[in-house]
């Protein structure tokens, strides 16, 4: 059991000095001059827009080459800036087809046709470096991008370009070609992926910021639409249909308005008539002489009458006498009231019973008036209290057409931001055939 835990102690010191001395080894350096490889670059162009221009300044950027230099060779940027250069072997595929590089084209073609291959024009893009330059000659461009016809988020450009590392002669640094170019490589992935993250941020931002905005507007909309509902009662307030209805209102209480006035004149003439028939039918009566001697006959025969009672009484006269007074009295008195009756038609009595019926036709017509009158003015008030909401409603209803207007779009917007972050693609540096 000691022996065991001797030779795991002994194990234990082993291992922890092997460590120790693999830890404090340093990389040995690859002591080459030169190294060289194809490299290939995917990238999203609509993340990162690049073209070889660019490309040939970041290899050169403080960043990727200058932090190469500084980090595997140990020496300054600038010691190195004309020690490498990217040469592009590729044929030439163009939007719409295929065009070959020819040797018979000369370097100013060379050059403004790569240029306008990856997007720039000659008399708008980036000078282009004078005729004679060391960097001129060394960084000859021969080729361009692939390509495809159609440019979406979802597809890719590639880049395709051989790297040459040459270290000169009386070089003072470390001989760590290889390194270098890796280095350098792994840096420029680096600066691609650190513009491809903060794009992919900002995207995610503008997705969100989309999306809350797509939030509000629909909550917009939804307000909007509920205080419509309630102000309209579910009704349509069409404000065209409510004047004209208000049109209509108006003129219906103007003419039943006319047609009361119309009856109430009507009535007030009956009704005086009617007053005026029975004054008219007394002065006929007082005028009448017939009506004088028969009332002068009857005021006599009635006087008869009773003194003839008074000689009944005391025996004096028969029954048959009073028999007789009484019978001649009663016709008198008939004859009398038979000319009253006459003189009373003769004068508009009979006209009386004709115009009462007239009287109260016209009170029961004039009462109906009353009655439709006050409900068209309840509905003209209505009315009056539906177009101050309908001018409140169309405003609003406006608003809402808005509200629904921003909807589309913000849900258009989130769905294109969505679909972007989806579609995006990282950038990629393939090192193919490195030595």
């Amino acid at each position: 059991m000691e022996t065991a835990k001797r030779t795991i102690v002994l194990l234990s010191l082993v291992l922890f000095i092997t460590a120790a001395a693999q830890s404090d080894e340093k990389p040995k350096v690859s002591n080459t001059r030169t190294a060289s490889c194809l490299v290939k670059i995917t990238s999203d162009p609509a993340v990162l827009p690049l073209n070889y221009e660019i490309i040939d300044f970041l290899l050169h950027s403080s960043g990727v080459g200058g932090k190469a230099a500084r980090e595997v060779l140990s020496v300054t940027p600038g010691q190195v800036d004309d020690c490498y250069n990217i040469e592009y072997e590729q044929l030439i595929v163009s939007e719409g087809g295929i065009a070959s590089w020819s040797p018979d084209m000369g370097e100013d073609d060379e050059y403004e046709m790569m240029m306008e291959e990856v997007g720039y024009r000659m008399d708008e893009g980036p000078a282009k470096p004078e005729r004679g330059s060391r960097r001129t000659r060394r960084r000859r461009m021969t080729g361009s991008t692939i390509t495809t016809s159609s440019m979406t988020p979802s597809e890719e450009h590639t880049y395709l370009f051989s790297l040459i590392i040459e270290l000169p002669g009386n070089f003072k640094g470390k001989l760590a070609a290889e390194e270098f170019m890796n280095a350098l490589l792994h840096n420029l992935h680096s600066a691609l992926s650190d513009a491809f993250n903060e794009y992919a941020d900002k995207l995610r931002n503008q997705f969100d910021l989309a999306d809350e905005e797509a939030h509000r507007a629909e909550n917009d909309l939804s307000d909007k639409q509920e205080r419509l509902r309630v102000l309209s009662g579910s009704r349509i307030l069409d404000r065209a249909q409510i004047l004209n209805d208000i049109e209509i209102f108006r003129g219906n209480i103007q003419e039943r308005k006319m047609e009361q006035a119309s009856e109430q004149v009507v009535m007030n003439a009956t009704t005086n008539r009617i007053a005026e028939i029975p004054s008219k039918i007394r002065e006929e009566i007082v005028k009448d002489t017939v009506i004088r001697e028969l009332t002068d006959l009857v005021n006599l025969q009635s006087e008869n009458f009773k003194n003839l009672q008074k000689q009944h009484e005391s025996g004096r006269s028969s029954s048959t006498d009073i028999a007789d007074a009484r019978e001649k009295l009663a016709r008198s008195r008939i004859e009398l009231a038979q000319r009253r009756e006459q003189l009373s038609r003769s004068a508009g009595g009979g006209l009386i019973e004709s115009l009462n019926s007239t009287l109260a036709e016209l009170s029961i017509s004039i009462t109906q008036n009353e009655m439709v009158l006050s409900d068209l003015e309840k509905q003209l008030e209505e009315a009056d209290r539906l177009l101050s909401k309908a001018d409140e409603y169309e405003l609003l209803s406006l608003k809402a057409d808005i509200a629904k207007q921003s909807l589309r779009e913000t849900i258009l917007w989130r769905d294109r931001m969505e679909r972007r972050n989806r579609l995006i693609q990282q950038p990629t540096v393939t090192i193919m055939g490195a030595d």
